[in-house]
């Protein structure tokens, strides 16, 4: 059997990361890079835990993962990689084996030659590739997405909830000029452009607060370089500044952050941003980031265990779970009155 210490050599970590990884220790702080790296040599050198292995069960099942992007794509805003770190801890834990669903020369194949019990689908999916996913295997369980109620399992966050918890926030620390930043149109749960549910909440809050101003709606790439390019661009052209930011996720806020740096604008002290996501890179900005949570680590768990429920017990209804936001409180926001 596999020992710690070959996962710690193979992946380059110390035999304390490795074992917090595979047990669960919410506090340990490492790259989503790193974490799957270890789950994927764990499940690769067929390591069990202490309580896999007192808790082996003869029930093992075989799920696939199919993902929207690609990693190069991923890394551009880890939200989704981080999903799939968590979907395969979950998998690994529960003495599950993970094959890879990729799509080569338009097909969707597998990584390897074997009969899956199900497939987990992350992002969102056209019409015609749910309908190529499902010929592969019938159970399937959509994360951050739904794209039918009637048939498939679905898990989403609260867009709504997050949204309002934000702006409520700002309101509360006397912000009536609140801009938005990120993409306008983005992909809905059929894989088709639509207006953002962040900016289509964010649109019904202000307006019925009479707070609305459509100067100080930013369109922006969801990436990194896609906020630093777009509030660089605003700043040329724009004399009035919004005194604070939703910005559509972290990735987006910490760009936003460098170009207001460069124009000589300091946060919260100028301008106030709360972002949305709350991945590990809100804890280590400058200053850290208010945010909304949207616990990945819930939408993953529900993911796995509607997997496993529909599995073990030949379930023929579809669930849709909504996951709660939670607000996180940092220092990215100033009160004003």
């Amino acid at each position: 059997m596999a020992t710690l210490k070959e996962i710690a050599d193979k992946v380059g970590v110390s035999l304390a990361t490795v074992s917090r990884v595979l047990n669960n220790d919410s506090k340990i702080v490492v790259s989503d890079e790193t974490r799957i790296q270890i789950l994927r040599v764990a499940e690769e050198l067929k390591y069990k835990t202490a309580k896999q292995r007192k808790n082996k069960s003869k029930n093992i099942y075989v799920v696939g993962i199919v993902e929207m992007f690609d990693v190069a794509q991923q890394l551009q805003d880890p939200y989704y990689l981080f999903l799939r770190s968590i979907v395969e801890k979950q998998c690994f834990q529960k003495g599950i084996k993970v094959v890879s669903v990729f799509k080569n020369g338009g097909a969707y194949q597998l990584f390897e030659d074997t009969k899956l019990n199900g497939i987990i689908c992350i992002g969102k999916f056209t019409e015609e590739e749910v309908k190529e996913v499902s010929a592969i295997s019938s159970n399937l369980v959509f994360l951050d997405s739904s794209p039918n109620d009637e048939i498939y399992d679905g898990v989403k966050t609260n867009f709504k909830l997050g949204v309002f918890q934000a702006l409520n926030y700002f309101t509360k620390m006397g912000h009536e000029k609140i801009g938005f930043v990120g993409s306008k149109k983005t992909l809905n749960d059929l894989k088709i452009f639509s207006l953002d549910d962040r900016l289509k909440f964010y649109n019904e809050y202000m307006k019925e607060k009479s707070l609305y101003n459509e100067q100080f709606i930013i369109d922006s790439k969801m990436t990194y370089d896609g906020g630093y390019r777009s509030i660089s661009e605003y700043l040329k052209n724009n004399d009035s500044l919004p005194t604070a930011l939703f910005a559509s996720n972290d990735a987006v806020a910490v760009g936003v952050i460098r170009g207001l740096k460069e124009a000589g604008y300091e946060v919260p002290k100028d301008i106030s941003i709360i972002a949305f996501n709350d991945t590990i890179v809100s804890q280590y900005t400058n200053p850290p980031l208010t945010s909304v949570s949207v616990h990945t680590e819930y939408l993953g768990e529900v993911a796995v265990e509607l997997m496993v429920e529909k599995l073990s017990n030949d379930r023929r209804y579809a669930k849709k779970v909504i996951v709660p936001s939670e607000f996180v409180i940092r220092e990215s926001v100033k009160r004003i009155i």
